[in-house]
């Protein structure tokens, strides 16, 4: 059905006039229990995995009645209640529920229950589209306690299914079963063990198949060499202990092994989800001994197999490109893996999304996983599928091979990974949740609220010498006050030297800011605004105080050059200087910039045996520094920057938010960037910003998300101070969508030809927006929308809000918003807001 959103009726312009900013009754402290979210057996499946694949046991009460082990199978992965090629069980004519779906050879050993008397079956090879009923050709076996129990005759794709009774030996607590292949090879030998089941003593039966795994095969989900030596080969040999504790949010364990030889201590400290099918760890290696240790190398912090069993179904690896500084960055990219052909990226010089992303999802038909990898370094990445279906996939540091000193400890990568069955866009809306109410700071037991400010350093730090001084600056925060925004930022324009050759010299420039900061900061203080001011405390410029008076603490010395945040001496000094200008400046939000690759410096600074020591410590520094800052100053929000979105992974991302997604940013004229940018930013990290030039609602629109960064040319005589007050108190209106679900309406592109659209739904208010845009060189006046989260009974009051801001109301219902809603805009590059909420419920 299709449905025009331009007829209705004008009810007024949209301004700052009964719009209310986003604040924290806004944001809501958890995620609705929706469809959206995981069933009870999608969440018990993945701690249950976590169990079999960290433990050793399951949580209490979690044992199947029966568990199937695969010990072996050579194509596809074992289905349950599918055959491997993943199409209904067939045999025949006849389709099952129930079953396990193989292909020879295959070797599967049940963990039977108390009291398994009898073994049940319909066996025969699967009719489907690839053997056609007439190809392939296996034996079936059946053994116990070393004992063959039955063996089938010869089954053919052509005969008819085979029923198989076997009588157990009274106490048998395990039974192995075995698909052969005959004399024509294993070609199409896709075989059924269907209504596979076990009748108990008591006349019970047991589906053999109530047990499936996750995406993830059930195997230890990281790997390292160490003197030598795989992990697979050593740790079931070490020793291995386990403690668990329960918190309100997820499960909590710990476990340890530890080689009776070396004395090197592993510890995964593993998180999983209460409420996400979704589980987070992290590696630590302890030497123990008084000796060093022999040599630990290719550790990856995710090392796993996953379920893409049929070859000839695709495996998609959908991934974001990382900042680039252009109309390339965030942008979504499709990899459709070759069979045998590995697939690799990393960042590149060190910061963790540049030219790079570590979030990523690997698709294979209606399943997947999502994974997200904490390492704010070199971390690196691949897949390559196996050319019998399964699909092996790696990350963690790019390079590490060292021996660890007496008593040393060292941490891995940080992984998370959510498994996922059905829409791929709904897997993003969870994983997105997961992000958002697990892992972004919270203030108040909520998300934070990002700030809506006016940053005008581009703009006027070159050309209006006055304005970088405390009387153009009190004057910017009246501008700011005046214009709505709660926030005034002061970027790279206040310390002696300046941009870029003073960073090293954390002091105010005595001439323009004869009282330091803090009048600035009193100033927004005293309007109910917040203030924010920029470091770069990481580079340090050749000549700068820093360089002179502590080159020890300096990679590169008096030449300048990194700042060793892999000293503690360094760190601690660190601290205390940022801390005495937090509190002196009386900072809300502190700006930490990274406009420098550090991969060279970690690797030059590295001992022959020691490769990746530097930037291991020097991770581990960054975090020990930002969280030293907001124990110290509560409620400090930590702006996260590297030249833009070059430092977004999920450790920076528990710790700070990206208020400039990309230095894109810093210049006008690149609205459409921003769009894309945000349709593809917006499918993984739910809080990041981005600056408009213009207050023009095309342009604004474009760059305003939870937050909104503006560079408004405000000393102009000429500049439209309505517009801008109707711009920022719009962005404001919007920012409270930004806590619910993100769904893309448009593929994101860099073409001017097409149109760009998003849709924000908040389940719990039963309300959304959606933003479109038709750009400069569109030739179609409508695109067709189909709402997600909408229900489809329910009337729903729009406001759809133009290029002007313009506003007009009409009423529809659910089911028109969900089947091809049509948006028009008449003009080219122009925009359309439509806000909707449930009629009984609007806001």
């Amino acid at each position: 059905m299709r449905t025009q959103a331009a007829i209705g009726i004008v009810v007024g312009l949209i301004g700052p006039a009964g719009l209310q900013a986003v604040d924290w009754s806004d944001i809501p402290a958890s995620a609705p229990q929706d469809e959206v979210m995981a069933s009870r057996a999608e969440l018990e499946t993945m701690w249950n995995w976590v169990g079999d694949v960290f433990v050793g046991e399951r949580l209490p009460g979690r044992q199947p009645a029966v568990r199937v082990q695969v010990r072996r199978q050579d194509h596809s992965v074992l289905q349950f209640g599918r055959s491997c090629i993943g199409t209904p069980l067939r045999l025949g004519p006849r389709q099952f529920e129930h079953g396990l779906g193989t292909h020879a050879y295959s070797e599967l050993v049940l963990q039977l229950p108390p009291g398994a008397k009898v073994f049940r079956a319909i066996v025969g090879v699967d009719n489907n589209p690839d053997t056609g009923g007439t190809r392939g050709s296996v034996q079936f076996v059946v053994e116990a306690e070393g004992r063959e129990l039955f063996r089938s005759p010869v089954r053919r794709a052509s005969d008819a299914p085979l029923p198989v009774e076997v009588k157990l030996p009274a106490g048998l607590d395990s039974l192995v079963l075995k698909v052969e292949p005959t004399a024509d090879g294993v070609s199409h030998d896709q075989a059924d063990w269907a209504e596979a089941a076990i009748e108990l003593a008591d006349g019970r039966r047991v589906w053999v198949d109530t047990d499936p795994p996750p995406f993830l095969e059930c195997t230890v989900p990281f790997s390292f060499r160490y003197g030598g030596r795989s992990s697979a080969e050593l740790l079931s040999a070490w020793d291995r202990d386990t403690q668990m504790r329960e918190t309100r949010s997820h499960f909590l364990h710990t476990v340890h092994w530890t080689d009776p030889e070396t004395g090197l201590r592993l510890t995964a400290t593993i998180k999983v989800f209460k409420h996400y099918p979704a589980a987070e760890w992290v590696l630590e290696f302890h030497n123990t001994s008084t000796t060093n240790s022999p040599m630990l190398e290719q550790v990856q912090a995710l090392d796993a197999w996953l379920r893409s069993g049929y070859f000839r179904t695709p495996v998609r690896l959908h991934r974001l490109t990382g900042d680039l500084c252009s109309e390339q960055s965030f942008l979504p990219t499709e990899t459709v893996l070759e069979l045998d052909k590995p697939v690799s990226f990393a960042p590149v010089g060190g910061r963790p999304s540049n030219h790079a992303f570590p979030f990523f999802n690997v698709q294979y038909e209606q399943e997947g996983v999502l994974v997200g990898i904490g390492w704010s370094g070199q971390w690196a990445a691949g897949l390559r599928r196996a050319v019998n279906g399964p699909t092996r996939l790696w990350a963690g540091m790019e390079q590490m091979r060292l021996s660890l000193l007496p008593g040393e400890r060292i941490r891995t990568p940080r992984v998370l990974v959510m498994p996922w069955h059905g829409d791929r866009l709904t897997a993003h809306a969870r994983f997105r949740r997961l992000l958002l109410f697990e892992y972004v700071p919270r203030h108040k037991g909520k998300p934070v609220a990002l700030p809506v400010a006016l940053q005008c350093f581009d703009r006027y730090s070159w050309t209006r010498p006055d304005w970088a001084t405390e009387t153009g600056q009190l004057h910017a925060v009246q501008a700011a006050a005046n214009l709505g925004f709660d926030t005034h930022w002061l970027d790279a324009a206040w310390f002696v030297g300046g941009f870029p050759n003073g960073v090293g010299n954390w002091v105010c420039k005595p001439t323009e800011f004869p009282s330091g900061l803090q009048p600035i900061s009193e100033a927004c203080h005293a309007r109910g605004m917040k203030f924010m001011v920029w470091f770069e405390p990481e580079r340090v410029a050749a000549g700068t105080q820093l360089a002179r008076e502590h080159p020890e603490f300096v990679l590169g010395g008096t030449n300048g050059g990194l700042f060793k945040l892999h000293d503690p001496a360094a760190r601690e000094w660190l601290a205390e200087l940022l801390s005495a200008r937090i509190r002196e400046f009386g900072l809300d939000v502190y700006r930490n910039d990274f406009n420098i690759d550090p991969l060279p410096f970690w690797r030059q600074a590295d001992p022959p045996d020691r490769q990746g020591i530097t930037e291991i410590r020097y991770v581990e520094g960054q975090y020990a520094l930002w969280d030293e800052l907001r124990s110290r100053h509560n409620g400090l929000l930590i702006d996260n920057c590297a030249s833009g979105g070059r430092r977004i992974d999920l450790e920076t991302l528990s710790r700070a938010v990206p208020l400039w997604r990309s230095d894109t940013s810093c210049a006008p004229g690149h609205a459409d960037w921003d769009q894309t940018q945000t349709l593809g930013l917006g499918l993984c990290v739910p809080l990041f910003a981005a600056c408009a030039w213009e207050p023009k609602a095309y342009v604004t629109r474009s760059a305003a998300t939870a937050g909104f960064i503006a560079q408004f040319d405000y000393l102009n005589p000429d500049f439209p101070a309505d517009e801008a007050r109707a711009a920022v108190a719009e962005a404001k209106a919007n920012a409270k969508y930004w806590y619910g679900d993100f769904y893309p309406l448009t593929p994101a592109t860099t073409s001017s030809a097409t149109w760009a659209a998003w849709q924000l739904h908040r389940p719990d208010l039963d309300a959304g927006l959606v933003l479109a845009f038709r750009r400069s060189q569109c030739p179609y006046p409508a695109l067709q929308v189909s709402l997600r989260g909408v229900r489809p009974q329910t009337r729903y009051r729009l406001q759809l809000v133009d290029e002007q801001r313009k506003c007009t109301e009409r009423l529809v219902t659910g089911q028109e918003l969900a089947s091809d809603f049509e948006l028009r805009l008449e003009r080219k590059g122009t925009s359309l807001l439509m806000r909707y909420a449930a009629e009984s419920e609007q806001r």
